[in-house]
């Protein structure tokens, strides 16, 4: 992803014609300050890697004008940025985002969980790139009354975090979500703390490979 200010202009004018623009950071002319801040990052640029797979895989399976405008904006926020927790945000935000995409999708790989409470959860892995994992998890509950009623809730996380000893926790607010990876076919999420999900609706149980 070109974000120094020349990178952004030609990307601009160009509507971001190259398919690969979500990726190619040069830090050796790194001009702007989000630019230093990814280049003296490795986890950021880990980020950017990741970026630069889905925006792809986004683009060729999916609206490409859609995809290509909301990165344009997308660019034009992470240049505000002045600091690393803001443009790790960023990426996380975008990152989550294109996973929930059909090519974000096709890219990943899917896991479901049917728990006796009424919640069904999606789960979509992308990674380990260099330790990191992008995760986008969500969950439907079907409450007592019925789909037919009206009584569903739904929620959803996502962002990336790392994965050690097959292990790793996304933390909102109050609330932890951890995912421990037990094999190639199974994770078990779990959830701690106040999580303020819609009524009804939790994260954990054991998800199985799609």
């Amino acid at each position: 992803m070109p974000i120094s200010k020349f990178a952004l202009t030609m990307l601009i004018s160009n509507l971001f014609a190259l398919p690969g623009m979500a990726a190619g950071i040069d830090c050796k002319q790194a001009a702007s300050t989000s630019d230093r801040l990814i280049c003296a990052d490795q986890p950021l640029r880990v980020r950017d890697a990741m970026m630069s797979d889905l925006y792809s895989a986004a683009v060729e399976k999916d609206d490409a004008d859609k995809i290509k405008l909301r990165q344009q904006h997308w660019i034009k926020s992470l240049q505000s940025c002045r600091d690393a927790t803001c443009v790790r945000q960023a990426y996380d935000d975008q990152i989550g985002f294109l996973l929930t995409t059909k090519g974000g999708r096709d890219a990943s790989i899917s896991f479901t969980a049917e728990n006796a409470n009424g919640n069904e959860g999606d789960l979509s892995i992308f990674g380990p790139v260099d330790g990191l994992v992008a995760i986008s998890l969500a969950s439907t509950f079907v409450g007592p009354g019925g789909a037919d009623a009206g009584d569903v809730n739904a929620d959803s996380v996502s962002g990336v975090i790392p994965l050690k000893d097959g292990h790793g926790s996304l933390a909102a607010d109050n609330c932890s979500i951890g995912f421990d990876r037990l094999n190639a076919q199974t994770w078990r999420v779990s959830q701690t703390g106040a999580c303020q999900f819609a009524d009804g609706v939790s994260m954990q149980g054991t998800y199985l490979r799609q």
